[in-house]
């Protein structure tokens, strides 16, 4: 008995991919838009930094106090003063004005991170508008997609421009120093300068944003970060949280955590040593993720550049991260979802490294010609 092989119509294929890489995008992009005005909540982490870049604005510090409630802890200004001072040109408009156009900022970053990094296949743009890391962000207006443009930066001016690469390294990290295990990897391949390059100008920045505030909160900044995780710490997407949940001591589960993240940063310069600078770029932003203590859903819009940097062309895995739509929520997320969330984000970390890897088995080797 003979099979028949089913083919899919160029036509039909056509209409599927504008379907669901262009117009679903631009419905539900519309939607986000529509219901954070519908529900006052429009840009509900920018607030957060509104309200410090009037703080500065009026000579007062961004930060909570000692006497500050721990309830309150989680939504206060917790971040190095950069973040504050580039908030504070929006303060010219309306609250809700200044959100929706940081809102629509986030945007641009998802996709300028692309462009970037080399994809050209339209419909990689509109699917990566449906991920849930990525609508989060977006509803949010955190400062995630704008630290993973400053990734895409560093990642396409490695070579070109190593200065511009370091600078923009530099800046993210002055943000907020998510990305440190990028450094590890400047290191591993072999480019120390960038690396101290980097290093170098975010602690310039940070010591000059903070002389700008009148270095008010740097004393304490470190007890603010210990309250902030002790506060909510239990309560985002990490190996530590799984490991309570799964009902292991809180010291085993931060060893867990350490060992997790540890394990990603030696992959990183085993893979470097390797020659293999792509797939320890990719291990070098999955340890940012795993060394990172407090993980919202947002911070998995990082994987924008995982993906890109591994497959610059649709396929398979950019569905992937479209599984975490089973877990929504960015506070508070019950075992399934913390499971299922670092599961998907692993899956398509492992997923890009395989990439890479038959990328370079496929591609022609160079013969060697006598001269």
């Amino acid at each position: 008995m003979s099979t028949r092989r089913v083919t899919v119509s160029p036509t039909v294929e056509r209409f599927a991919a504008i379907a669901f890489c262009g117009v679903l995008p631009a419905l539900v992009l519309l939607l986000v838009f529509v219901s954070a005005i519908g529900d006052d909540a429009v840009a509900f982490d920018f607030r957060v930094f509104s309200s410090a870049a009037h703080a500065v604005l009026d000579g007062a510090s961004p930060y909570p106090t000692e006497s500050t409630p721990d309830a309150t802890i989680g939504r206060s200004y917790v971040y190095p003063p950069l973040i504050a001072l580039l908030a504070v040109p929006f303060t010219v408009l309306s609250q809700d004005a200044a959100g929706l156009i940081v809102m629509g900022l986030c945007v641009v970053c998802a996709l300028a991170t692309l462009r970037l990094v080399g994809v050209r296949d339209w419909r990689c743009y509109g699917l990566t508008l449906l991920w849930p890391p990525v609508i989060s962000e977006i509803q949010s207006a955190n400062v995630t997609l704008l630290i993973g443009l400053g990734a895409a930066i560093t990642w396409r001016l490695r070579d070109r421009l190593p200065s511009a690469s370091a600078a923009a390294l530099g800046v993210s990290l002055a943000a907020k120093p998510l990305l440190w295990p990028v450094l590890v990897w400047l290191a591993a391949t072999r480019r120390a300068r960038s690396a101290v390059l980097a290093a170098a100008i975010s602690a310039v920045l940070l010591v000059a944003s903070w002389a700008v505030i009148g270095f008010d909160g740097i004393g304490s900044y470190p007890t603010l970060l210990r309250r902030l995780e002790d506060t909510v710490g239990a309560d985002s997407y990490t190996a530590y949280v799984m490991g309570l949940d799964l009902g292991l001591p809180s010291a085993l589960a931060r060893a867990v955590w350490l060992g997790v993240g540890v394990t990603a940063l030696a992959g990183v310069v085993l893979l470097a040593r390797r020659g293999d600078e792509r797939s320890a770029f990719v291990v070098a932003i999955a340890a940012s993720l795993a060394l990172t203590p407090i993980v919202w859903l947002h911070y998995f819009a990082l994987l924008l550049v995982v993906v890109a940097v591994a497959r610059p062309r649709l396929g398979l895995l950019w569905f992937v991260p479209l599984l975490m739509v089973v877990t929504p929520g960015s506070g508070h997320p019950t075992p399934f979802e913390t499971s299922w969330t670092l599961a998907i984000a692993l899956l398509t970390v492992v997923l890009a490294v395989r990439e890479v890897r038959m990328d370079v088995a496929r591609a022609p080797r160079t013969a060697l010609v006598p001269a």
